[in-house]
């Protein structure tokens, strides 16, 4: 039997009326889906894991896949795993929950009638077989080091396996989270604790989430009263309003996400890497830190989070030098002309969000000290988005929410995943490497944890070297919360702290 054992261990227009048991959350952007095999959109994957729990989790503070509904994970083999559920589950209806609804909701999810945007990862899963009401084995069609982090899908009712939850029809959900959703308007979802919740009552017995877009006003709304908490949702450049306002105080914890300038590798401007590196060498990333994020960042030269069992600390560090990176885009072909025209001109799209375009237009200045014009051309979202995916672009700053799964890496470098008609991925950079793929197909295929390590940090040398795109910084989780409210900033950003 492998050692793999897991044991127990502005929407809102109106001024909202309080609810003075409520903990009342600020959003800057609603829930678009709350049916958790549906969920792409961050807010409702955050608010989707209130209501419903799943096998396994995250750990919100150390990273670690850590027991959720199951009591116990044994990997029998690479391709065999044995679940235990713990004992007396219930769904916040009353209903009990066991290995029947498990395996109806693994099954749901693959089925072509309900449209699932995550059938794809669980169509591996060749069988499911019920030892007993408490217990199943899960077989997969091949060895998928993954799978342990697969297993957090959250668990729904039988009779919901087959049919969407959470729509105009049904509106309130039934899972098996700390939290039942009691009321939902727009801009404003009500929470109150499910008394069935297995680790007993939530720490906050209701919760108030309030949709305020715009940035300046969600402050405002806060300092007004009208909210008592604010995670990840105040920008950089408002928090001192709080930090000398006694009512409140700010907490942080590091982050998960990662900022990053991304190349298509395909442009003849950025095709040779030594480009790639002048770049990074013109950015004065300690600066923009101090200066955007009020030192509330940690610069890094990698996706994988900072502690992370996966976190490769022995990165060559890319420095800032401006005149390094002067001597490299001379080396490249790009010497600096006689008069007033720069070496090179290049477009960096980003999102329209305002901090993000404060940020890209430093970075520009920066690029222009090295000769370097860019024009930043903010855009909505999916409109950039969609850009990038057809290589419409030269550079572009975004940031990746969280990386827990080292493995979600080959999304964005994988040489199969690069957009097009006949793949899916986020490769958008054209990036292609046989090394790295091997890589990745090693770091999936094993389930020992320094066989893993040891793949992904190959991994991430490679990524450093070439340069796809440039880690900038790791943001921190940054709360604003209400003097004398229990909070635990939680590493992830998600909601879960608010119940333990």
């Amino acid at each position: 039997m492998i050692a793999l054992l897991l044991v127990i261990g502005a929407g809102c227009s109106n001024k909202p009326e309080r609810d003075p048991e409520a903990l009342v959350v600020v959003l800057p952007r609603d829930a678009e889906q709350l049916d958790p095999r549906f969920v792409a959109d961050p807010y409702g994957l955050r608010v989707s894991r209130l209501l419903f729990a799943s096998l396994v989790t995250i750990d919100p503070r150390t990273l670690e896949v850590v027991p959720d509904l199951a009591e116990s994970v044994v990997a029998l083999s690479p391709t065999e795993y044995e679940v235990r559920l713990k004992r007396g589950l219930r769904f916040s209806d009353g209903t009990s929950l066991d290995a029947e609804d498990v395996a109806a909701t693994f099954r749901g999810v693959v089925d072509p009638e309900l449209k699932s945007r995550y059938a794809h990862t669980y169509r591996r899963i060749q069988s499911i077989e019920i030892l007993d009401p408490r217990t199943l084995r899960f077989v997969l069609r091949e060895p998928h080091a993954t799978f342990l982090t697969d297993l957090e899908l959250p668990i729904v009712r039988s009779l919901d396996a087959h049919r969407r939850v959470a729509t105009e029809e049904d509106p309130f959900p039934v899972g098996a989270g700390p939290y039942r959703l009691v009321k939902r308007s727009p801009g404003v979802l009500e929470l109150r604790a499910n008394p069935h919740w297995y680790r007993g009552a939530p720490r906050l017995p209701s919760v108030r989430l309030v949709v305020i877009r715009d940035d300046n006003t969600r402050a405002l709304r806060m300092l007004a009263g009208q909210g008592d908490l604010a995670i990840g949702s105040i920008p950089p450049l408002l928090l001192p309003m709080f930090q000398d306002d006694p009512r409140f105080e700010t907490r942080s914890a590091p982050g998960v996400s990662t900022m990053y300038l991304g190349f298509l590798t395909t442009s003849p401007k950025l095709r040779d890497v030594r480009v790639r590196q002048a770049i990074g060498a013109a950015i004065d990333r300690q600066l923009l830190v101090e200066a955007k994020y009020d030192g509330l960042a940690r610069i890094t030269d990698s996706w994988i989070p900072f502690d992370h069992w996966a976190h490769l600390d022995s990165l060559t560090a890319q420095l800032f030098d401006p005149n390094r990176a002067r001597e490299l885009l001379d080396e490249a072909g790009f010497v600096d002309p006689s008069g007033p025209e720069p070496r090179m001109r290049l477009v960096l799209r980003t999102t329209s969000d305002r901090f993000r375009q404060s940020v890209a237009r430093a970075i520009a200045a920066m690029l222009r000290e090295v000769g370097i014009e860019v024009d930043v051309r903010p855009s909505e979202a999916a409109t950039l988005i969609a850009d990038l995916n057809k290589g419409r672009f030269e550079l572009t700053l975004l940031q990746v929410p969280e990386v827990l799964e080292p493995h979600v890496l080959s999304w964005f470098f994988d040489s199969s995943r690069i957009p097009g008609p006949d793949s899916e991925g986020a490769n958008r950079w054209r990036y292609e490497n046989p090394e790295l793929d091997k890589l990745f197909e090693r770091g999936r295929t094993r389930i020992d944890r320094a066989e893993r390590r040891a793949a992904y940090a190959q991994a991430q040398q490679i990524l450093a070297r070439d340069i796809p795109v440039l880690p900038l910084w790791q943001p921190d989780t940054v709360a604003v919360v209400r003097r004398g409210t229990d909070f635990d900033v939680p590493r992830d950003g998600r909601f879960g702290t608010l119940a333990f």
